[in-house]
């Protein structure tokens, strides 16, 4: 994890001073391990241009840190990344991916080399690369948009990239910062002339300068006269309709024949190898003894799956932090009270004695703890730390324009509520119970693991439910194909700058494009059979894999969202006729807590 900086300016459209060193503070945070700047003054039609590239480093890979950017002094080329390369380019075990990149960049003499050696990197990634003897820069984003960038270009102003941004809401300006789309790469020909008509298109200009796209686009869609062209490294999914009749009992698992039993092991073989390749290269550095790799946890079927397979992979002598966040919602409180109150007189009947519930006893909170039970039984020699991060109404007000800050430039209700949850799960306080006793504890893995991505792939979500009650096989083929499509344009970026902001990464298995590939090519009703009731029938491959790997009762769990699970839902400033589409308001909080 690495955090980029770019601007592009001139004499008379300077970068801000006190903004620039804002954004290289927020963007340290994401690499505490080493941060340089490295300056290019060049020349555009006449105009002096002065272009800066700032990069901070969380080390992650290799045996020593690589400082950023690199800079080749012989070339005068310049790489800012921000990534992880799990395939496409060979990097041996104990080596850094970054400088391995660079040498990669500097083999090549034209500028389709230069995308082909970008586009055949599997595994999340930003960048900016500065091409000095054609005077190009080129910056991007993986085809899924797993890690975060920002661009920003005002008409009289300089041009910015950076990971990570800040809301200035006290200057009034038609300028912000948005998200660059992952839909191809972009590149900024310093030397171009404005009025060249193969330049214009819809993007904005950098200092007067166009800039220009290569998109994303599957093999079947490629025009074979393109020059320049970048290929999706998966394909639309299977299309093919199943011929299936009605079954008489939805509420059973289906059995498993040969084709699925096939496709189970497959599954396995190629989601473990996604795990292995994120869990295997992480330096020890100081945490010896200590968990490198955590897990998001709330014991739901995706992430108890990742935690199972990650146990695979790492030496059993190594604890896995699982990380389960709950809140105190005085919402919820205020309508159990209610209830209770209620019910005093049915309680004091009864001859048993009431059962105290904590208030963190969220959804999460109490399938995390059965799942952490479940991993004990399949791994009962591995050291499983479950991790209860329980934040105080109090403790959540004190953070939350931070976290709004760094979710920015989303700005909704359910924005806020999932950034709140991932933010302090991946800061990782919370405590541990040991033989009966309760500690205080810490989680210092730097590398997260998140089961994003099956709900999406494997029909995980009610509108799929409801696109198969419409429309059948057909249109649940066209709804899962449509989630696949967006995935770029959802909430990864999001979610990448609210967990780095602790100097952590987070990783998604789930969504390494060789998986993607491999899940894009299985029929239909291998992956999920809305035939079946809830429970069963959606993400039944996964359910299967969870069997097949042990996970009895995990295997049953329904879809729950963060928001809901960890209670984050109607405590994160809306009005109760607000929506988490809504934008955010000012009203104060604690005035709407009924």
């Amino acid at each position: 994890m690495c955090g980029i900086l770019f601007s592009l300016s001139t004499e008379q459209t300077p970068v801000d001073v006190e903004e620039w060193e804002n954004l290289k503070e927020l963007n340290t945070r994401r690499g505490p391990d080493a941060q340089n700047l490295h300056q290019v003054h060049t020349s555009h039609r006449n105009q002096e241009l002065l272009l800066q590239f700032f990069s901070s480093v969380l080390h992650l890979r290799g045996s020593e840190t690589v400082p950023q950017p690199r800079y080749n002094s012989q070339t005068g080329n310049v790489l800012c990344w921000n990534g992880e390369i799990f395939g496409g380019i060979d990097v041996e075990f104990g080596h850094n991916d970054t400088q391995i990149l660079m040498d990669q960049l500097e083999k090549t003499t034209t500028e389709n080399d230069i995308l082909d050696v970008l586009q055949k990197i599997e595994g999340p990634f930003a960048f900016v690369y500065y091409r000095a003897a054609t005077h190009k820069i080129y910056f991007g984003r993986d085809c899924l948009g797993r890690r975060s960038l920002l661009w920003y270009h005002p008409k009289n102003g300089p041009f910015m990239l950076s990971s990570v941004g800040k809301s200035n809401t006290e200057v009034k300006t038609d300028s912000v910062w948005e998200e660059v789309p992952a839909i191809g790469f972009f590149s900024i020909d310093l030397q171009s002339d404005i009025n060249d008509t193969t330049m214009k298109n819809s993007l904005p200009l950098a200092c007067g300068i166009p800039i220009k796209l290569f998109p994303w686009k599957y093999d079947n869609e490629l025009d074979s006269l393109e020059t320049k062209r970048l290929s999706f490294p998966f394909s639309r999914i299977n299309s093919a309709i199943p011929e299936l009749s009605p079954i008489e009992k939805t509420n059973v698992e289906p059995a498993i024949d040969s084709q699925m039993q096939k496709t189970i092991e497959e599954f396995i073989s190629i989601l473990g190898d996604s795990v292995q390749k994120r869990v295997a290269d992480i330096p020890y550095l100081n945490t010896k003894g200590q968990a490198r790799v955590a897990i998001l946890f709330s014991g739901g079927l995706d992430c108890i799956c990742l935690a199972a397979l990650a146990n695979k992979y790492l030496p059993m002598s190594e604890s896995i932090d699982l990380l389960n966040v709950a809140f105190e919602n005085p919402r919820v409180e205020n309508a159990a009270k209610i209830r209770n109150k209620k019910n005093k007189k049915d309680q004091q009947t009864k001859e048993d004695m009431p059962i105290t519930r904590s208030i963190y006893d969220t959804p999460d909170r109490l399938t995390g703890k059965a799942g952490v039970e479940e991993l004990q039984r399949i791994a009962p020699e591995r050291v499983w730390n479950f991790v209860e991060i329980n934040v105080p109404y109090a403790e959540s007000l004190e953070f939350r324009q931070r976290i709004i800050d760094r979710m920015f430039p989303l700005d909704t209700v359910m924005d806020l509520s999932i950034a709140m949850a991932f933010w302090f799960a991946s800061r990782g306080k919370g405590i541990i119970n040991i033989n009966g006793k309760t500690n205080e504890y810490e989680s210092h893995a730097r590398v997260l693991l998140s089961g994003l991505g099956a709900d999406e792939q494997l029909g995980g979500y009610s509108r799929h439910r409801e696109a198969f009650r419409q429309g059948g096989w057909e249109k649940l083929i066209k709804e899962t194909q449509l989630d696949v499509d967006r995935i770029s344009t959802r909430n990864l970026g999001r979610d990448d700058r609210i967990m780095s902001d602790h100097g952590k990464e987070v990783r998604f298995p789930f969504l390494s494009t060789y998986v993607v590939n491999w899940l894009c090519q299985q029929p239909i009703q291998l992956k999920m059979d809305l035939r079946y009731e809830r429970g069963i029938g959606e993400k039944l491959l996964l359910r299967h894999v969870a069997r097949k790997l042990g996970l009895i009762n995990a295997s049953r769990n329904w879809k729950r969202a963060i928001q809901f699970g960890a209670k984050t839902a109607k405590m994160t400033g809306e009005a109760r006729s607000e929506k988490g589409q809504h934008k955010l308001t000012a009203i104060n909080q604690e005035e709407k807590i009924v």
